[in-house]
């Protein structure tokens, strides 16, 4: 049983067609050219919907009431893209396994530096690290674990 194609949607495939075939002849440059295999791909995809209407019939390679396939229309759109002199861009080789964001930075914050530093001698050098001691704060000393008041 033949698919009902909307005439529209084939009369649509139909321009994209002679657009890219035309925009490919119409350019000078060698990169614009169309290749053996794109041109009878072309040819193929007209003849087809032409006479049928669609140019796939397999219900798995795209939606049934399109006239062109997915995959069609996708190489259809790059041969656009290239007759119109966007081919496409070579892949780029990557970065292997490096990361791709920078290495984590602790985002936890340091208490000593949101103290106020006086300026100490030298040979108080090590205390400029320390946090600073709490106010009304008395520490208790114990001796051989007793406690003393």
């Amino acid at each position: 049983m033949p698919r009902e194609i909307d005439d529209k949607k084939t009369r649509k495939a139909l321009r994209r067609l002679a657009r890219a075939k035309r925009a490919a002849a119409e350019s000078d440059a060698d990169d614009t050219q169309l290749s053996e295999w794109e041109d009878e791909f072309l040819g193929s995809l007209e003849e087809r919907l032409e006479k049928f209407g669609s140019a796939f019939n397999d219900p798995d390679k795209g939606n049934l009431d399109d006239a062109l396939s997915g995959r069609q229309s996708v190489k259809l759109r790059e041969i656009e893209k290239k007759a119109k002199g966007k081919g496409r861009k070579p892949m780029s080789r990557g970065n292997g396994f490096k990361r791709k964001t920078p290495t984590h930075s602790s985002r936890d914050r340091d208490i000593n530096e949101d103290a106020p530093v006086e300026d100490l001698p030298a040979s108080d050098a090590h205390v400029k690290n320390s946090p600073p001691p709490a106010t009304g704060f008395k520490p208790v000393i114990i001796e051989g674990g007793k406690l003393k008041d």
